[in-house]
């Protein structure tokens, strides 16, 4: 299977008057992965264009869209998403039926006035009680 490359480049500013670049390389999920592709493909001109990012390792985790799963995503993996101008529910869990965890939501608000890219990230490791990882979604 072939596996598109996408490059996310973004321009970061801070306080001062220098301008920092971050290019982050990923790469598309393959066929087996995907869920649901409803919203993988644009169905008319006023969708607006969504890039999720998957940063932590740790196995795949199952993304979530206002409670449907839709992709499971591993390490450096990337989906594309074209959705309608709204709020949505953005969720995250592992999809290891080993590791009980709960499912992490986030609101997203969807508007053309914000670049709409998300990365989903391990905010914390396991516990030494035999605690699970928690994953987060945040914009990039």
């Amino acid at each position: 299977m072939k596996r598109l490359l996408i490059v996310v480049v973004f321009a970061v500013t801070g306080c001062t008057t220098s301008e920092r670049t971050v290019e982050v390389r990923v790469s598309s999920i393959p066929p087996l992965q995907i869920i649901d592709a409803t919203h993988f493909h644009r169905r008319n001109a006023g969708e607006i264009e969504v890039v999720i990012l998957r940063q932590a390792g740790g196995g795949l985790l199952i993304f979530y869209l206002n409670g449907q799963p839709v992709a499971k995503l591993d390490r450096g993996e990337a989906i594309r998403l074209y959705l309608s101008p709204a709020r949505y529910r953005f969720g995250v869990i592992p999809s290891s039926h080993a590791v009980l965890s709960s499912l992490w939501e986030m609101n997203a608000d969807v508007t053309r006035d914000t670049p709409q890219f998300y990365r989903i990230f391990q905010s914390s490791g396991f516990t030494s009680s035999g605690g699970n990882a928690v994953f987060e979604i945040s914009p990039l």
